[in-house]
This record gives structure tokens, sequence and C-alpha cells, in this order.
């Protein structure tokens, strides 16, 4: 694994070609005004996600402390990042054998949980079931359930899937909003 893992949450860029030569079109006032205006949705949004993690099925204290790394992004369509090589605090004593872990390190492991337990005791030894280098010893959720050929994860993108209509909707009316203020 990386040492920075971070997921960015946003549109795939390549279906909105026609926006963004709309977007190429607006004067500098009227694409801050669109940023201002998308960032009040991306930051709710961070915020529904930072929720979500106090409430995750699994490990809830795991979740929130991955959670302080969501961050919402000011930009023209609505996203967030959440991750990266930011070392989350730590109560125990941090040392060069037991470092303190990284968001992006946990991230994964959280959102969808691991292959299996790797608190569980294999050989006698409380070395953990799988071992993956530096990550040997990090305790995962079980795994999330399927979805649609992927993991249904437990806290980001379930959350992103119940409110997609309203992020969505929100940002149309942003746009709309925006395109017809400066349109004339």
């Amino acid at each position: 694994m990386a040492e920075r893992e971070t997921i960015n949450i946003k549109p795939d860029s390549s279906q909105l070609k026609g926006l963004y030569a709309a977007f190429k079109t607006l004067s500098e006032e009227a694409n801050k005004q669109l940023k201002d205006e998308v960032a009040d949705i991306s930051r709710w949004t961070a915020g529904e996600i930072k929720q979500a993690a106090a409430m995750a099925p699994y490990m809830p204290r795991q979740a929130k402390a991955v959670a302080e790394s969501v961050k919402f992004n000011r930009d023209r369509v609505p996203n967030v990042t959440i991750g990266g090589s930011k070392k989350i605090p730590v109560t125990r004593k941090v040392t060069a054998r037991n470092p303190a872990p990284k968001y992006g390190e946990l991230l994964y492991g959280s959102e969808f949980g691991g292959v299996e337990y790797l608190n569980r005791r294999v050989n006698g030894s409380n070395r953990g079931a799988n071992t993956f280098g530096k990550y040997a010893g990090r305790r995962f959720p079980p795994r999330s359930p399927d979805f649609k050929g992927g993991s249904e994860g437990y806290w980001i993108y379930p959350t992103l899937r119940k409110h997609q209509r309203e992020i969505t909707s929100r940002w149309t009316q942003a746009v709309d909003k925006v395109l017809g203020k400066w349109d004339k």
C-alpha cells in the first residue's frame, strides 16, 4: 500500500465536458459565485459523512478517527477528500516499531473492512492473521457486503448513495442559478 491513500469523491469529468465548456465562458465573478454555491454543498456532504462515521456499524471509533480527515473542496462540482498522509493522534505510546497510523492507512479498511479479522491468533502468536508488512496488526471490521460488483462500504459510500439525489438536485439548482444570472 502507498504511504498516502486518499479518496476524492467527485463526478467523472468525461461526462461533464459540455458543462465544463460552459464554465469556461463564465466571467471570473460568475465562477467565484458558482464555487461559493458548490462549496456549501460539498461542506454539507462532508458533514453528512462525518455524522455517518459515528453511526458506523463496526468500529465507530476508528471510523470517527478517519472522518477527521474529511474535507470539502471548493470547486465548480461538489467533491470531498478523505484520507491522506497526516498521522492520526493516538493516546498510546508511539515508537518506531509501533508508529501512529496515517489517515490513509485506515481509510479503506474502515470503510470496506478486511478479508478477515486481523486480531485472530495464528500459530499461537498474537500476530495478525494476515500479514501486510507494516499494516500487520491493524484491525478492521469484517468485509462489507457486495454491492453491484464491488463492496457496499460501511459509512462513506452508503452516505453518498443515500444523499446522491439531494446533492445532484442542489448542484443543478446552483448551476442553473449562476448560469441563468450570468447568461443575460
